[in-house]
């Protein structure tokens, strides 16, 4: 009797599992079922492989078995911990090849679609498992299956977590590093056009000043770039060619220092190049793209008008003299061929592997001349609106002057640049090597040491140049330089016998260089001259993992510390010719500790809990010429600290169910470019560090045979509510004889909404839809004057996201699944909160607020494996050659217009 309660029990667990998740499917599904390729793609259970897998750790057996199978491998990592498999060579099925492989270890197996699960009969049946890197607030743990894995773990996590895959990147990796976000819900890049091929991550409407903690193999090397009264960009740089995977995390942790978020990049390891059985491996890319034209100094794009007017009491007489001009070039308007190759890239990567040692070496290099823009769309255009009335001077005083203008033309779409026109200045040429070497010795030890090195020549212009629709873009004759070394230690220890201990220590450091064309320079100034900033950063952390089981429950406990310093100083050139713009000269260091804990008493229950405790201090080296009343340069310090709590519950009343609450009050004290004095903004040492108090409430759901007895769907939901208190602005402030811009506390910030992502597999089919939605974006300068609108002189001007978002990414394999087709379709809605009042006198926008409208970008590929060594790829991006402008840029200026990319990669 006890066993039919059980079973029936289970069979109304899946009963409501199914009703709860085939309503978010049922669309792919039709779509689905449309597919006759399906049964044929999947490989059957007599087919018959060649394996050639070495004697090793269970673990990495297994994840070497699962990509030759092509199967999704879920395990948890203590199932395997100290266990080691035989070798298995030869031809056999994958049944045989299972059965070899998991002989003697205890463990069974199940084979659901294309999705292997390791079982533990002894143990939990639960499978959970998260990529490497990735920071969560519940108890997952890692294998060494690579980013297929990697891919679900967030439907396990019950935290607002993301991953973008190294196969995601290499199909929609765009024309810059900033596109590889789209398709992520609530995470997006700035100044994707003009950031010098860098990434600016904002995660739901939070972005700059540290607020997203953005490593690359856990370090740093960020960099603020001034953008004239635009504001500043936050430059990180990375070569998607090196990227094997993102993790994202949306919202505070306690191992983190990112208010908003944390994006954890890791580059290739041996393993992703080597071939399992094999102890060397090399792979040669090699590809061109189109839609990109030769930058030629002096070009100049869209239209130029000249209206003219005289002072309204004239008489009408006068009209037939005052006749506005309309001057264009035909210059830019040279868009090549679909298909003609304007544009190319390459890269080698070297590894070796073997039980105790792994070494690699990369080196990439890419150059792309100007991209075009779309042909369909509001591009430029000019309207002639008849004789009118226009303020000409102290238009926000009560007495302003007009002009009479018999003829006024202005300027019509989204930006100053015509369909398909070449966009002057997006030229980009990059080189990028990357090192690593491993030793692995004694009961769980292992040390590697990592170089990565970057440097890029990219047009770019400061972006107040270009905010509004009457300013004409011109090519530049210098170029923007990036040099970024970084150099990284890594320490492990996890012991194969002692749950107690897996020790990490890491040591890293950025020697950033910068280097800017100047806009005016003194007659006796070097004609080549570039001012810019020196930064260098470092930093450490060391923390410990520790897992025990007592009688009134599961433990599991991370605890920590970091420290970091950054210093940044202009060049003595700088100091010496650019004398219009005195950069930051300054330091900055911050320490911190953590604990967090999940507590396991039941199977269906978890509860989480973390402290951490951060200090900063700063120091402010600034020689400017600016003196205000309340501010004396070259003294300013900060000394902020304080604790930041979190507290969570999941609750998994059945399997493949997660519900969750999460919450977390986090501090941010003011950043290096909130701290250090620079040009004529002031430091406001009265600021306070920001309180981001947090509330995050989600779904996870997971069901195998959903519709066939094959398929595999996936649901994550969740709603996020963040009341960001004493968020740190800036505002246009007055003094007795004279004016500045200073940093300053408004009383709060809100940020809420809606998040989504679902996936549907069946057989070779497989679609994934991401989407959010933001209820609330408003900023309140009191308690009292909280709006929908962004403050006029403040950064978070052009941070705000759109209002609503929604990816639709589809493929299918073909042909034995030698051939891979697929698309993703975006769309991307207007602004979610408006912009705010000139509160200045005689002030114009201190932050132009750049516009966009919604669009719709189709992009497609194809990838057809030729053998074991070859693989070809193609793929067009903005298929409808759609005009348009990015969100969060800093200038009004497209994004790129249809291109062609196609590439040969060969792994030997």
């Amino acid at each position: 009797m006890q066993a039919i309660i059980k079973a029936k029990k289970r069979s109304l667990s899946q009963h409501a599992q199914k009703a709860g998740l085939l309503a978010s499917v049922a669309f792919i599904a039709v779509l689905g079922t449309g597919l006759p390729m399906i049964a044929h793609a999947q490989t059957t259970v007599s087919q018959t492989i060649s394996f050639n897998i070495r004697a090793q750790n269970l673990g990495s057996a297994l994840a070497g078995f699962a990509d030759r199978a092509g199967l999704k491998l879920l395990m948890r990592s203590d199932m395997v911990s100290g266990k080691t498999s035989p070798a298995v060579q030869g031809m056999m099925t994958r049944e045989q090849a299972l059965g070899r492989l998991l002989s003697g270890s205890g463990l069974n197996y199940s084979i659901q679609g294309t999705t292997l699960t390791i079982h533990d009969p002894a143990g939990s049946a639960q499978s959970v498992v998260a990529p490497d890197g990735t920071v969560t607030l519940n108890t997952i743990t890692v294998t060494n299956g690579g980013s297929i894995a990697a891919a679900e773990a967030p439907y396990h996590t019950a935290a607002p977590t993301s991953y973008i895959s190294e196969q995601t990147i290499e199909r929609f990796r765009g024309a810059s590093p900033a596109d590889i976000f789209r398709g992520t819900p609530g995470v997006m890049s700035g100044e994707a056009r003009n950031g010098a091929g860098a990434i600016d991550v904002n995660i739901r409407g939070m972005q700059g000043m540290g607020r997203v903690a953005t490593t690359i193999d856990g370090a740093e090397n960020a960099i603020n770039v001034y953008q004239g009264y635009q504001g500043i960009s936050n430059r990180t740089f990375v070569d998607p060619d090196f990227l094997g995977g993102i993790d994202i995390q949306k919202g505070s942790d306690a191992a983190s220092s990112g208010i908003a978020g944390t994006v954890a990049m890791r580059t290739i390891e041996a393993g992703d190049i080597v071939k399992e059985g094999n102890r060397f491996g090399l792979r040669v890319k090699g590809g061109f793209g189109t839609n990109s034209s030769k930058p030629e100094e002096g070009n100049v794009a869209g239209y130029e008008i000249i209206n003219s007017g005289y002072p309204g009491d004239l008489q009408p007489e006068f009209d037939h003299l005052y006749v506005p001009s309309v001057k264009s070039s035909d210059d830019t308007m040279n868009r090549p061929a679909f298909l003609k190759p304007t544009n190319g890239s390459g890269s080698i990567v070297a590894a070796m592997q073997d039980e105790n040692i792994e070494l690699l070496a990369g080196y990439a290099y890419r150059e792309r001349g100007n991209y075009h823009a779309g042909k369909n769309g509001p591009a430029a255009g000019i309207a002639n609106l008849g004789g009118m009335s226009v303020c000409s001077f102290l238009c926000n005083l009560p007495n302003p002057e007009y002009r009479w203008y018999p003829q006024y033309i202005e300027n019509t779409g989204l930006a100053n640049y015509r369909p398909g026109e070449q966009v002057l200045n997006t030229q980009m040429a990059t080189k990028s090597l990357l090192l690593k070497g491993k030793v692995m010795f004694g009961d769980g030890h292992s040390v590697q040491l990592g170089y990565t090195g970057f440097e890029s020549k990219a047009g770019t212009f400061k972006a107040n140049a270009l905010s509004t629709l009457g300013q004409q873009a011109r090519q530049q004759r210098l170029t923007t330089d990036i040099e970024a070394h970084t150099g990284t230690f890594k320490y492990r220890w996890d012991p194969e016998e002692n749950d107690l201990i897996n020790l990490k220590a890491n040591l890293w450091g950025t020697k950033l260089k910068q280097r800017n064309p100047v806009d005016w320079l003194p007659a006796d100034a070097p004609v080549d001259f570039k001012s810019g900033p020196d930064l260098w950063t470092w930093g450490g952390d060391i923390s410990n993992r520790s897992q025990f089981t007592t009688a009134y429950g599961d433990f599991d406990m991370t605890y920590g510390a970091s420290y970091k310093e950054e210093d940044t100083k202009p060049t003595e050139g700088t100091r010496k010719w650019d004398t219009f713009l005195d950069l930051r000269d300054g330091t900055r260091k911050e320490a911190a500790a953590y604990i967090k804990t999940a507590y396991k008493p039941v199977d269906w229950l978890t509860v989480n809990g973390g402290l951490r405790y951060s200090h900063m201090w700063s120091r402010d080296r600034s020689r400017t010429k600016y003196v205000h009343p309340d501010m004396v340069y070259g003294k300013a310090r900060f000394k902020q600290g304080g604790f930041s709590p979190s507290l969570g519950v999941t609750i998994e009343p059945f399997e493949g169910a997660q519900f969750y609450t999460n919450y977390s009050s986090t501090l941010r004290a003011p950043s290096i470019m909130e701290a250090v004095s620079a040009f004529n903004m002031t430091v406001n040492e009265d600021a306070k560090a920001e309180r981001s108090n947090n509330w995050e409430i989600g779904a996870n759901f997971i069901q195998d045979d959903l519709i066939t007895g094959t398929d595999r769907a996936m649901l994550k939901l969740g709603y996020f509510n963040w009341d960001v208190k004493d968020y740190i602005a800036r505002e246009f402030h007055r003094y007795a004889n004279s004016a500045n811009v200073r940093i300053f506390n408004i009383d709060r910030a809100r940020f809420s909404g809606l998040e989504m992502s679902a996936n549907y597999a069946l057989g070779g089919f497989e679609a994934t839809l991401a989407a959010n939605y933001y209820l609330n974006v408003e900023f309140c300068r009191t308690a009292e004057t909280c709006e929908n609108k962004s403050l006029y002189a403040d950064y978070a001007t052009n941070h705000v996201p759109p209002k609503y978002g929604i990816d639709l990414t589809l493929t299918q394999k073909l042909l034995d699944d030698a051939l891979t087709v697929g698309g993703r379709i975006s769309y991307t809605a207007s602004r979610a909160s408006g912009h705010g009042d000139v509160t200045g006198q005689g002030m114009s926008q201190f932050i132009t607020m750049i516009n966009w409208q919604p669009y719709t970008l189709v992009d497609v590929f194809a990838e057809y494996k030729i053998n074991d060594t070859y693989t070809a790829s193609v793929r067009v991006e903005n298929l409808t050659d759609r005009f348009y402008v990015d969100p969060l840029s800093l200038a009004q200026q497209p994004g790129p217009g249809r291109t062609f990319y196609a590439s040969l990669t060969a792994n030997f």
